[in-house]
């Protein structure tokens, strides 16, 4: 008897209740069992882990008298209809991680690997690959409403890559930087999925998961950082996401901060990332904790307690409060929510933080401000995927 899906495994199991739940609205667990001429058993574990996804709900079988009936009542399982869901896929410097996002910020089928985007050949695809792993884990059947894609450079809207510096260094013999960098992708995203796409950076989605689901939740005026792991920002004013003219708003590597620095890829001399990016931060930490160690290892030496390297990353965060101090007068915003993929290394970036903006600030405009770390983590940008997709409905 073919079913017109492969049962065999626990991942088929489940795809066959979700494809007779969608047939026939609501069954009993025996029912299902019958119809998918599988063991009861089987279909128990299936549905069981269904359920702790949120794919399936459960209600009370009508007609039911628990008074007349001993042993677990009779339940009616069926699908959670979700009215929304859109397509996420986020791009880090580390890793890419993709989802189906609800309307009210619910992760379906959260997938993560590690991922390097400077040897991809067409994001597109990748962006079609991992989402149909979502969908697959997410054991669903559900069409897409919007697909958002998550970049980690600025970002034109309509255009593609800003240019405001020249391409990333590279080794020499490494592939060249791929086309799709310089064009705009929503066109061939939407194609390629058959629903509305967007694209944008990374710091803008995750500036809006927290304000929308987060941190931030309720705030009107935010800047989200993302500090030691790559250096940006996103600005939200009156509610709304602030891109620029071109794409480079909260680019905050580029703040100018010394006259006399060394140059930057953009063409300017003492950009911020310049003095304070995660190869300052190595440089130094590399005298107390050895030439090999990684920015990695020093997020993991913070939460062991390691003075001296809290010392860096409070030494970091007072000279980025410093210089974003003018920008924090000019915007007036009601938090600042540092990247809570940081973890425990976000303590002492935000009590530098502090420091930085208390002393170059007017005191009315800092006691208005809040600093925290974000609550989303990982998740953030998923979830501001959400955000986009509804601004855009």
């Amino acid at each position: 008897m073919s079913h017109g899906l492969e049962t065999a495994g626990p991942r088929g199991a489940e795809r066959r209740v979700v494809e007779l739940l969608d047939q026939h609205e609501a069954l009993t667990r025996a029912e299902l069992a019958r119809l998918a001429a599988l063991p009861v058993s089987t279909v128990t574990g299936a549905t069981a882990r269904l359920l702790a996804r949120g794919v399936l709900e459960e209600a009370p079988k009508s007609g039911h008298d628990p008074a007349r009936v001993r042993g677990r009542p009779a339940t009616l399982l069926r699908l959670v209809r979700r009215a929304s869901l859109v397509g996420a896929v986020v791009v880090t410097h580390r890793v890419v991680r993709a989802a189906l996002v609800s309307a009210d910020g619910q992760l379906f089928g959260r997938v993560e690997e590690p991922y390097d985007w400077l040897q991809c050949p067409d994001i597109v695809a990748e962006a079609a690959r991992l989402l149909a792993a979502a969908r697959e884990r997410a054991a669903g059947s559900a069409s897409l409403d919007h697909v958002v894609l998550g970049l980690p450079f600025p970002y034109q809207q309509g255009a593609g890559f800003s240019r405001l510096e020249a391409p990333v260094a590279r080794p020499a013999d490494a592939p060249p930087m791929s086309a799709w960098l310089f064009s705009d992708l929503a066109p061939d995203l939407a194609a390629a999925f058959a629903a509305p796409a967007t694209v944008d950076n990374e710091c803008n989605l995750a500036a809006l998961g927290e304000v929308a689901f987060g941190a931030a939740r309720g705030r009107q005026h935010v800047i989200y950082l993302k500090l030691v792991t790559g250096m940006g920002a996103g600005l939200v004013v009156n509610g709304q996401l602030v891109r620029g003219s071109n794409g480079l708003a909260g680019e905050l590597s580029h703040l100018h901060v010394d006259a006399a620095g060394p140059m930057c890829r953009c063409g300017a001399r003492g950009c911020l990332g310049t003095v304070a990016s995660p190869d300052q931060i190595l440089d130094a930490a590399r005298p107390l904790l050895g030439a090999d160690v990684s920015i990695y290892d020093v997020l993991g030496l913070v939460a062991q307690g390691d003075p001296a390297v809290r010392r860096v990353l409070d030494d970091l965060g007072r000279l980025v409060g410093q210089h974003l101090a003018p920008a924090c007068v000019m915007l007036n915003p009601q938090m600042i929510v540092v990247d809570g993929t940081l973890g425990p290394a976000a303590a002492p970036v935000i009590e530098g933080l502090h420091d930085g903006l208390r002393r170059h600030m007017p005191a009315g405009a800092y006691q208005a401000l809040t600093l925290t770390v974000g609550k989303l983590g990982g998740d953030a940008e998923l979830l501001g995927a959400a955000q986009i997709a509804r601004s855009q409905a």
